[in-house]
């Protein structure tokens, strides 16, 4: 489980690199407060996928993102992109942290990087169960303001739409992203050489997905949306200052992150898998309903919101071939901390495609 907060570590031998290199490098670009005095480098507890590092020289404090050492498979960890919607985002007024400079040489320090300011804070976790209980429904409603807002955003007057590489594509969202997720499951069977077996419930499930596509939107979204991605004051209460780890970030349909933002209240147990405690009711007092009315009432769409179950299913099934992935590099002794069960992954995504398909069916039974 990984550290939500801000607290620094030494970095571990593997993600070291040659820190000299990267102060030669930040001087030559001019970065405020880097020339003259010692650097010193740490590790963040987040930033698992893209490691993520501290930087400070005297009192001045920067943040760098990098592309893990190795080999990675093509278009993952694109730290460029990152930087790029940032930079877009920021120049609008939104809440990210200022983004400095983008290098995409791997010999400054091994991979390509990026450097934003750092952004001093505090980081809940996703159930927001660290919160004091007066503090938790007007962070919430913060959290979903912030949503709402990213959302209101048109990429193409961002200029997420020009140049050789558009940052995404308009329309079809969940039509390619059902592809690419039955064509990841299948390759992960089949990488597991047995180990990892198919998970029974999709079939019907991604039949009953075709032939209840919601509205077609599109709209600037984050892809990881959840408290602990966000930095809050530390006011009583607390409001989100800046919105982190855009790795997943595209061009999609905007009820995708407000899926995700609600999956704890579905996942019950199975959250625990992935960091998701389970939210609502008499966890942390806040239900399902108001977190909807209160994203409707900021983003000025109808409440309720229409093919619900849809988004929510979708949610949950994209989560169990993120689990059968871990599964599978467990199986094949890749996995990234070196421990865990492969039959109790397996059980686990399993029970998240069933969890899926009883919703859709409850939903919308089982008309094709």
């Amino acid at each position: 489980m990984r550290d939500p907060s801000q607290k620094t570590v030494e970095v571990e031998e593997r993600l070291r690199f040659d820190e000299a290199s990267l102060q030669r490098f930040l001087t030559e670009q001019e970065l405020p407060g880097i020339h003259g005095g010692t650097l010193k480098v740490k590790k963040f507890g987040y930033g698992q996928s893209n490691p993520t590092y501290c930087l400070q020289v005297a009192d001045r404090r920067y943040v760098l993102r990098k592309q893990p050492p190795g080999k990675v498979i093509r278009g993952a960890h694109a730290v460029d992109r990152e930087f790029r919607v940032m930079k877009a985002l920021h120049e609008v007024g939104y809440e990210v942290p200022p983004v400095h400079l983008l290098c995409e040489e791997p010999k400054i320090i091994g991979t390509p990087f990026y450097v934003m300011s750092f952004v001093e804070g505090q980081i809940a976790d996703n159930g927001l169960l660290k919160l004091p209980k007066e503090e938790r429904r007007p962070v919430m409603n913060s959290i979903v303001k912030s949503l709402a807002k990213l959302h209101s955003y048109d990429p193409e007057k961002l200029g997420l739409l020009e140049g050789s590489k558009p940052f995404g594509k308009m329309g079809g969202f969940y039509e390619r992203q059902i592809r690419t997720l039955q064509r990841t499951s299948d390759a992960q069977v089949s990488t597991s050489e047995g180990q990892v077996p198919e998970m029974t419930s999709m079939p019907e499930l991604l039949r009953l997905f075709k032939h209840n596509m919601p509205p077609d939107r599109s709209c600037v979204i984050h892809g990881d949306w959840k408290p602990d991605n966000l930095i809050l004051s530390q006011t009583s209460p607390p409001r989100v200052l800046a919105v982190v780890d855009w790795e997943l970030s595209t061009i999609g349909h905007p009820m995708s992150d407000l899926a995700n933002l609600c999956l704890p209240y579905h996942l019950g147990e199975f959250g625990k898998v992935v960091d998701y405690p389970p939210m609502g009711g008499d966890a942390n007092g806040i239900q399902e309903e108001e977190v909807l009315r209160s994203y409707c009432q900021a983003a000025g769409v109808e409440y309720p919101i229409d093919h619900w179950s849809f988004y929510t299913a979708f949610a949950c099934f994209r989560l169990a071939v993120i689990i059968q992935g871990v599964a599978m590099r467990t199986s094949k002794g890749s996995a990234s901390d070196g421990t865990g069960d492969v039959k109790k992954q397996t059980e686990a995504a399993e029970s998240m495609c069933s969890l899926a398909l009883n919703i859709m069916r409850e939903a919308f039974g089982s008309r094709l």
